[in-house]
């Protein structure tokens, strides 16, 4: 006979149901996985133009063109094999003058205070049915490891550091617009004064973080409010992005996409995990 815990874990994975909302708007996981497709597919030309030559299983090497004929799922694949054959080094090197521009960007986004101009703000909501909260806690922590980041989100560069314990390096895109810049991001409890997002009170967790420049400590306003309720089988998530009113707002929308692959990606393994 099956012990109840094994039981439970098996009707978690059973009935894993996501239901995923941006700014008010349903979408569908087939909307998502296309945005995910064409964001790989936009990071693995860039990296050709930068001069890097991605290479399949077996070692064959793809050029721009095989790349556009190449199926959804082999995009992603390659995607995540070129990250990892790039390594860390590897990207910092190859994206070190976009890094800087993208440095340099973000102070001139950031040129009048940031109570002045105040933030665009987008909204993410996620309903995770069939999951034990605590496993996604868990998933949320290892997001860093290995080939996870790039698995979920093509335009993962760099991850080091568990968010809700200390300072997390993180290297990515903000929104599917613009570059790669290289950061590191700041969680606690409590929303930025300047960032006008309601605290839920029936969400009881809370991970609010800042983002800041890696290279001078400069803080770019950037950030994400995550407001969790479980639910008896699941969980509830809102996620609130803001980035400077002086930054282009579809930054703020874009990043709403990017959080609902991320946090999707993160309650799916959690309920793979599971079984």
């Amino acid at each position: 006979m099956m012990n109840l815990s094994k039981r439970k874990e098996v009707l978690y994975m059973t009935n894993f149901k996501l239901d995923i909302e941006i700014n008010n708007e349903t979408y569908t996981e087939t909307q998502l996985n296309r945005y995910k497709y064409e964001r790989a597919l936009h990071f693995l030309h860039e990296v050709i133009d930068l001069g890097f030559t991605p290479k399949t299983s077996d070692g064959q090497s793809v050029t721009p063109i095989e790349l556009n004929w190449m199926t959804p799922a082999d995009v992603l694949a390659l995607a995540v094999a070129t990250h990892t054959a790039m390594g860390s080094a590897g990207t910092l090197d190859l994206f070190k003058d976009i890094l800087i521009d993208s440095d340099n960007r973000w102070h001139a986004f950031n040129q009048r205070p940031i109570e002045e101009q105040g933030v665009w703000i987008g909204t993410t909501h996620l309903t995770a049915h069939g999951i034990d909260p605590a496993s996604f806690g868990m998933a949320m922590g290892g997001l860093q490891n290995g080939d996870i980041p790039f698995q979920i989100m093509p335009e993962h560069y760099y991850f080091a550091g568990d968010i809700t314990k200390e300072p997390q390096t993180i290297m990515e895109t903000f929104g599917m617009l613009g570059e790669p810049t290289l950061t590191y991001g700041t969680g606690g409890k409590e929303i930025p004064s300047y960032v006008h997002v309601d605290r839920l009170a029936d969400h009881p967790s809370i991970l609010a973080g800042e983002t800041f420049l890696k290279h001078d400590d400069f803080n770019i306003h950037v950030g994400a409010i995550h407001q969790i309720q479980p639910l008896p089988d699941g969980l509830d998530i809102v996620s609130s992005y803001f980035c400077p009113k002086d930054a282009p707002k579809a930054i703020a929308d874009g990043h709403t996409i990017h959080f609902a692959l991320e946090l999707g990606g993160a309650l799916q393994i959690a309920a793979q995990q599971q079984s």
